[in-house]
């Protein structure tokens, strides 16, 4: 037994297999395994009222109403639907580790009677919205303490907020993707129309600019003119408004053939072990993003033993390199469509250096990192910063 476990509040925006959500996910389990007590509270819009996964942790789910509109209305009614769960609660917790802006507006608004209040940064964002650019800030500069799970974004909220953060790793669960379920995979196979044996391009994330998806289409029809391959784009679920850049994505398409419009398959949310099953479905996984605050798909490609494209740049620059992926320029469509080439001929020494670097990722080694950055809250010489908002 733990004789010095915490009491762990993580709270997410979401109930859908998003980065940071995966990351409070897993998370969740890791610290729960190491003997603390922790209660996941994620908001469940209509629609999405179960969890993505099932948790060894608590779950609290909090119902939300329909969204309005306009984003600076969806925001406000956001942060107002978990600030209103902050107080009929009243969590008691050692700490309330947010890991979005939303849920640290939240829980700063109606701050819990006992606890530090954290935020994690998975990346900083330069939004649209005059609400989220105020819902962020407040998050970095109120907060108790700020977590970074990547030097690039370690360097961007010191650059932007003037503020000094932990850094924390993301992790993997490899025993996930090394032993997927062969039943789980057929049928997953089945419903997409893929054939076996037939090359499979995946990528994750949905259509969205930061996933570099326009590009990787032109890349992916070049790459057609090689070889029959088909792409699975996974995902999709944001609270951002990408419909402007997934229009420009289908305008692009329906300018293209029928062969080549049937070998894009869109899926939409999947659940994980549907996930699980896509990475085991992927001859290549690509990841050309021009914007991640970690890149956990690049992790999580390295521990399934699936060929790996990812962007020449941070973050993927601080755990990946030649020799375990295929690093490309992202804005480069030429050198993608190589790289894509490439990578589906398979390279054996890539794999096998891939799953040995997933391995230095355990998420047992996150939790302890998280579990320094807890105790230290409860010391007593830690001081909370003062108010910037």
């Amino acid at each position: 037994m733990n004789t010095d476990a915490l009491s762990i509040g993580l709270y997410t925006y979401s109930t859908q297999p998003r980065g940071s959500v995966v990351h409070c996910a897993a998370l969740a389990d890791a610290l729960t395994a190491r003997g603390h007590a922790v209660t996941v509270y994620a908001l469940a819009k209509p629609g999405s009222e179960s969890f993505f996964r099932a948790l060894d942790a608590q779950l609290v789910l909090i119902a939300c109403e329909p969204g309005p509109a306009t984003m600076e209305a969806l925001i406000a009614q956001r942060i107002s639907e978990f600030s209103r769960c902050v107080r009929e609660l009243q969590p008691e917790h050692d700490v309330h580790h947010a890991q979005d802006c939303l849920a640290a507006n939240a829980l700063l608004r109606s701050r819990p009677r006992t606890g530090s209040v954290v935020r994690t940064v998975h990346h900083v964002e330069q939004f649209e919205s005059e609400s989220l650019t105020h819902c962020q800030a407040r998050s970095i500069y109120d907060s108790d303490a700020i977590l970074t799970v990547s030097e690039l974004t370690h360097q961007d909220v010191r650059r932007d907020f003037g503020i000094s953060s932990e850094r924390v790793s993301n992790g993997v669960e490899r025993a996930r993707f090394e032993r997927p379920s062969a039943a789980r995979v057929t049928q997953l196979r089945h419903r997409l129309g893929l054939r076996e044996g037939e090359p499979v391009i995946v990528s994750f994330g949905g259509i969205e600019p930061r996933k570099n998806t326009l590009r990787l289409l032109d890349a992916f029809l070049a790459l057609r003119q090689q070889v029959p391959a088909r792409w699975v784009i996974v995902g999709g679920a944001s609270i951002l408004d990408h419909s402007a850049y997934r229009q420009a994505f289908e305008q692009k398409l329906g300018t293209c053939s029928e062969a080549d419009q049937r070998a894009i398959v869109c899926t939409g949310v999947l659940s994980e072990p549907e996930i699980t099953a896509a990475y085991a479905l992927a001859s290549v996984v690509a990841a050309p993003s021009l914007r991640e605050g970690f890149g956990l798909v690049a992790l999580e490609a390295l521990a399934a033993g699936v060929p790996l494209i990812a962007s020449r740049m941070a973050p993927f620059t601080e755990y990946l390199d030649d020799a375990c992926a295929w690093l490309v320029d992202p804005e480069h469509t030429a050198q993608l469509t190589s790289a894509l080439a490439q990578a589906l001929q398979g390279s054996p020494e890539r794999v096998r250096s891939g799953l040995d670097r997933a391995r230095q990722f355990a998420w047992d080694n996150v939790a302890r990192q998280h579990e320094r950055v807890y105790r230290a809250l409860r010391a007593p010489t830690f001081h909370a910063r003062s108010s910037h908002a």
